[in-house]
């Protein structure tokens, strides 16, 4: 990355992000250290996901959206989304096999994050999407009070499971057929790109032959020069003597 690029991902909203992402050990040393009163760890995940509410309004009305920023602001999100359904579900507020799937899909949505980046390719999230991290954030919320509100917090979080597979149903149906097609993209670019190199390395390893070759023949002409230069004054030596 070049300072150009530092300087364009360097905004208010992936600043905001980064924060988010330091929050998540934040809120995990707090909701341990000071259980079972989780109003600490509740205010800085209430924190948090504010910050995710501000750096979007930000990025689209300043129009400081990055291709970093679209990977780092899920990535933030979803990492604070999981140490808390880690940590509740490690007290047993909420079901482990919940926890789990939520898990699975999150940590799968990352991976794909990470290797779509990796091939510049971007995917912005949809409403479905966005409704079933607001569904989620709502019932995580509801968990950090669960002798009020249980066992309805998990209810809110089944509702905002069923949203996110879906979610996740949508993305693969309207994207899969870009993304295969940009994937193909990028390899043929890749390959191309390596071609390029090979033939680039083969013309210099073939000049420095060429070079070499140029040198040895310019040393063995001189090697003669000096060779018959000497033989002429060897004679003209003996010619003198005699």
């Amino acid at each position: 990355m070049n300072k150009a690029e530092i300087k364009k991902n360097l905004n208010a909203p992936n600043i905001l992000s980064f924060i988010r992402l330091l929050c998540v050990p934040l809120f995990l040393t707090l909701f341990f250290v000071y259980q079972p009163n989780y109003i600490p760890a509740f205010v800085v995940f209430v924190v948090a996901s504010v910050t995710d509410v501000i750096d979007g309004i930000i990025a689209r009305k300043c129009n400081l959206i990055t291709q970093l920023g679209i990977v780092l602001d899920p990535l933030a999100d979803k990492l604070l989304k999981m140490s808390a359904l880690f940590a509740l579900g490690f007290n047993g507020i909420i079901s482990w096999w919940l926890v789990a799937m939520l898990f699975a899909i999150d940590f799968a949505m990352i991976i794909a994050g990470v290797v779509l980046y990796r091939r510049k390719i971007t995917i912005p999230s949809n409403a479905v999407g966005k409704t079933g991290t607001f569904v989620m954030s709502i019932g995580l919320i509801m968990s950090f009070f669960p002798e009020v509100f249980a066992p309805w917090h998990e209810y809110i979080l089944y509702i905002g499971l069923g949203i996110v597979i879906s979610s996740v149903i949508l993305y693969i149906a309207l994207n899969f057929k870009t993304v295969i097609a940009k994937m193909k993209e990028f390899g043929k670019q890749k390959k191309e790109s390596k071609k390029h190199g090979e033939i680039a390395s083969s013309q210099n390893e073939q000049t420095a032959v060429d070079d070499k070759a140029t040198e040895d023949s310019q040393e063995t002409e001189n090697n003669t020069e000096n060779d018959l230069d000497k033989e002429k004054s060897d004679k003209e030596n003996k010619k003198q003597v005699a």
